[in-house]
């Protein structure tokens, strides 16, 4: 880890800027999400701030996709920073004001504003470090928003016992500062010809298309751009269910703390699944057939909190949900950097996070409705089920696509996108 950084120092920044603002961002989450329980939200009012958080990011991440490849992603990066410093500073006036009522209006506009990131971010990567360090740099990414979402979730719980506007006013000031760091990048260019942001934003269908036509010709590609949608299908109920745990359960006393520390001890599995992925890897194990067990092993730990309870038996609940989804993610991650051509890897990896988000959505919902009529024990097996479902289609849609080696070689296909 040191090492990459210092043999990439541009890197070190990118992986700095990430770090404060995701930190900022988990620790208005755990208070925006205790809001809506104590506001008698119940499953339902939860699987709505999720959907506030997560989905008009999903929407916008196909014509966030469209610009991070014909735009400068330094300064995509910034642009977003600052915005979302200016909205999550709105959301804490109208805390201050009491106008709750405003914060998922303005959660919407932010969450919106975020969809630029991660296609920014995966762009930016494979500019500053070469194709060997791919593999590490995600590590190193993953780790630290394994360690980012622990201190986020875990600030949090304690934040949201003095209500919600300190930690929205730390979240906004977090997004200052990561504008502030990306601003000091050297700048990163698209390969692709000039164009106005308005004439970017005209050609996304078609441009998204194409670059799902190019994933579409190679099983490679098309099963690292799946890799995550299976886990972010079983993932939003799971979200529901944990939150109302700690409610319900409250293993670790107030509902908000108890989220908070459950959250963080997922995220430290987050943490630890990629460095056993990487360890794995060098040891020559197959990095699709780690993909795929570390896609079950998430699924047997999310389908465990329909009986887990007590303190102890939740919190290795949610470290091996946490290992197993970290371990997809990174694996996954890298393999989509590794396949996919400058020109289309933003569109790629915008589409990759709007299939991964509408699955999480999709199974807050469903799973939240499930628990509001059978009971809060049923989320997890609604997860589950949604989460075998979509990794079965995936497989399918794999199947049929040619490999790489039946349409051209790596670097013809490069050129040619």
């Amino acid at each position: 880890m040191l090492s990459l950084l210092r043999r990439s120092p541009a890197f070190g920044r990118l992986w700095a800027a990430g770090a404060v603002s995701l930190v900022g961002d988990w620790l208005s989450f755990v208070a925006v999400a205790a809001l809506a329980l104590t506001t008698g939200g119940g499953p339902l009012g939860l699987a709505l701030v999720f959907a506030a958080h997560a989905l008009p990011g999903a929407l916008l991440a196909p014509i966030a996709g469209g610009l991070v490849d014909g735009l400068d992603r330094r300064r995509v990066l910034i642009g977003a920073d600052v915005a979302a410093s200016l909205v999550t500073l709105g959301m804490a006036t109208a805390a201050v004001a009491g106008a709750y009522w405003l914060i998922t209006p303005l959660l919407l506009v932010r969450s919106a504003i975020a969809a630029l990131v991660p296609p920014g971010e995966s762009a930016a990567v494979r500019r500053l470090v070469g194709e060997a360090d791919l593999l590490t740099a995600n590590g190193i990414l993953a780790a630290t928003w394994s360690v980012s979402f622990v201190a986020g979730m875990a600030l949090g719980g304690f934040a949201a016992l003095l209500g919600p506007t300190l930690a929205l006013a730390l979240d906004a000031a977090s997004f200052a500062v990561a504008a502030a760091i990306h601003a000091t990048l050297p700048p990163i260019p698209s390969p692709a010809a000039r164009r106005s942001v308005a004439a970017i934003v005209r050609a996304v269908p078609a441009d998204t298309a194409a670059a799902l036509r190019v994933a579409g010709r190679d099983r490679a590609l098309l099963s690292a751009v799946l890799g995550k949608t299976p886990l972010g299908l079983a993932g939003g109920a799971a979200w529901v269910e944990l939150n109302l745990l700690g409610e319900l359960a409250r293993p670790f006393g107030a509902a908000a703390l108890s989220f908070g520390i459950l959250q963080a001890i997922r995220g430290a599995g987050t943490g630890i699944g990629p460095a056993i992925a990487a360890r794995l890897a060098r040891g020559g194990a197959r990095e699709r057939t780690m993909q795929i067990a570390a896609v079950w092993i998430a699924l047997v730990a999310i389908g465990a909190l329909t009986v887990a309870r007590s303190p102890v038996v939740l919190s290795l609940v949610c470290l091996t949900w946490g290992i197993g989804t970290g371990s997809n993610w990174v694996l996954a991650h890298s393999s989509l950097q590794r396949n996919a051509s400058d020109a289309v890897i933003g569109r790629l990896a915008a589409f990759d996070e709007l299939l991964v988000t509408l699955g999480m959505v999709v199974s807050a919902f469903v799973g939240a409705a499930a628990m509001t009529m059978f009971g809060s024990a049923t989320g997890p097996l609604v997860g589950v089920a949604l989460g075998v479902a979509g990794l079965a289609a995936a497989r399918a849609l794999e199947l049929r696509t040619p490999q790489r080696s039946d349409v051209a070689p790596a670097a013809e296909k490069r050129q040619a996108a």
